[in-house]
Parts: C-alpha cells; structure tokens; sequence
C-alpha cells in the first residue's frame, strides 16, 4: 500500500492536470490576473480568488457525493426541473461575465503603473464577490455532480483502499492541493504576462475569454433546452 504521502503527490498530481484545460474557471482567472482596471497586486488576488471560490465548490460537490451518495444525487439530476433551474442559473453567471468580459474598458498602462493608482479599486467587496463567482460557476453545474458521482469517484476512489467516507474526504482534500498549486502557478504566470507593456494583447484576452464563457454559456443553453423539453413532455 502507498504511504500517505506517494498518495498526496499522485492525487494532487492528478488534480494538477485535471484543473489545467480551459474552462469557465480559469477563462475567469485570465480576465481577472490581466485585469487593467486595478493593480497587479489586487488583479492576482482577484484570479486567485475565482479559483479558491471554484474550489469551495468542489469540494461542496465532493462532500455532497461522499455524503449523500452518488446514485442518490444521480436521481436528484435525472429530475428535469434541477437541471433546468441549475443549468439556467449557470447560463446567467457565465453570461454576465462574459459580457463584463467584453465591454469592460482598461485605463491605461501608465495611469495603471503610477503610484497615486497603487491602491486602485482595493474592494474588499470585490474580492468577495471573485470568490462567490467561482463558487458559483462549479456549485450551479449540474456537470460538476456527475463528474464527482461517476468519474470522480472512480478516478479518485476505485485504486484506493479507503473505504469509509473520512479516509475519502482525506483524498478529496489532496486533490484540492493539486487544484491550488495550478491555480497559484497559473496566475503567477498570468501576472507575469501582464507586466507586458502591450495594451492590444489585453484587448484580445479580454475578447478571447468572452468567447470562451459564452460558448460555454451556450452549451448550458442546449441542455437547459433539453432539461425543459423533458420537463413539457415527459416520456
């Protein structure tokens, strides 16, 4: 058996990987690391809570499966009306930040950089409203209760002598390590780029995270379609 901590190092390794594809997530994380409307300070903070708030919400989602059980949740997202409510909840979130995405206007580089705007916008309020978006992203996904409930619990569990919930959530938690070593590399990285004194490529970012939130938006749409066609005409 593998002691606890070859186990930490391959969880969190596979959550690593697994945080790494683009998505609604970290398309959010983009546009708040190169965020030009604050400092670069207070822009990693706000990247950095999107990905802890999405984080929050795996781990909801997990302890719900762990918890509640996964045929137990399978049967409560098999209802029609869960999903549709979820999936058009989920649509509204991705669609205003896809949006705030497009039409927000960056000051510019050296109004950005001057020390009387090192301060700029330090909104504790804002902050908390990252980490709600991120939270909200995962925990109104009807996608992210699947994955945990099937292949979540058959990457994460089926390898593993740990058969009660306790020992689970342990290894829910190490695989949460691996999402936060992503999150902070891929941020750090972020903010790096952002000291890039080209203001095009922030507009193209901006642009190209947008269209990343509303094709997911409109992936949402399909089956908030579906989840009401179900629920007008039941079979």
């Amino acid at each position: 058996m593998a002691s606890v901590l070859e186990l930490w190092v391959f969880v969190g390794f596979l959550g690593f990987t697994l945080a790494a594809p683009l998505g609604p997530i970290n398309a959010e994380v983009i546009k708040q690391a190169l965020n030009k409307t604050v400092n670069e300070k207070f822009a990693w903070s706000l990247a950095i809570l999107t990905g802890v708030g999405a984080m929050t919400g795996d781990f909801v989602v997990a302890f719900s499966a762990l918890t509640v059980g996964g045929e137990i949740l399978t049967d409560i997202f098999s209802n029609p009306v869960i999903t549709f409510i979820l999936f058009s909840v989920n649509i509204l979130i991705l669609g205003f930040l896809g949006v705030s995405a497009l039409f927000s206007k960056p000051i510019s580089m050296e109004n950005r950089l001057s020390p009387q705007n090192e301060s700029l916008d330090p909104s504790y309020l804002r902050l908390a409203r990252q980490y709600i978006t991120g939270f909200s992203i995962v925990v109104t996904s009807p996608w992210s209760y699947l994955w945990w409930v099937s292949m979540g619990t058959l990457i994460l569990f089926s390898d593993f002598n740990v058969p009660d919930p306790l020992s689970r959530l342990g290894i829910v938690i190490m695989f949460l390590t691996g999402v936060l070593i992503w999150q902070l590399f891929f941020t750090t990285l972020l903010a790096v780029i952002g000291r890039l004194p080209n203001p095009k490529l922030f507009v193209w970012v901006q642009r190209g995270t947008a269209i990343i939130l509303f094709a997911f938006a409109i992936l949402m749409v399909n089956e908030a379609i579906q989840s009401l066609l179900a629920i007008v005409n039941p079979s």
